[in-house]
């Protein structure tokens, strides 16, 4: 798994910022990122970087996923500290659920990579 850190990163971090995108640009409601469909791109965007991420691999894939959904949850973290620190930011339970999902995501699209490139192998 040591060797597909590169991918894990990059991926993790360009879709926790496609992510925020999609929530703070593109989407039509408030807090979207709290409501089914906010939660339903967060797991379909985590799951194409979970398979993006792992599909090279040979073993490990789903630590890889779970490590992809981590480092966007990470990452999210990271950027919005000087909120957080400011007191200006709540976690509410569905914060939580959608993190949760990101580790899904990330899981499950790595899981089809290795079903995919075992069938076609």
């Amino acid at each position: 798994m040591a060797k597909y850190w590169k991918r894990i990163f990059i991926a993790g971090i360009a879709v926790e910022l496609l992510y925020a995108v999609y929530v703070y640009y593109l989407a039509t409601a408030d807090l979207v990122g709290y409501k089914p469909e906010g939660l339903a791109v967060a797991f379909v965007l985590f799951g194409i970087g979970g398979f993006w991420a792992a599909r090279p691999a040979q073993d490990s894939r789903l630590a890889i996923g779970l490590a992809v959904g981590l480092v966007g949850m990470l990452f999210y973290y990271a950027i919005s500290m000087p909120t957080v620190l400011a007191g200006e930011m709540e976690f509410p339970l569905m914060a939580w659920v959608n993190h949760g999902l990101k580790l899904a995501g990330g899981a499950v699209g790595a899981f089809l990579a290795g079903r995919i490139g075992r069938g076609a192998a």
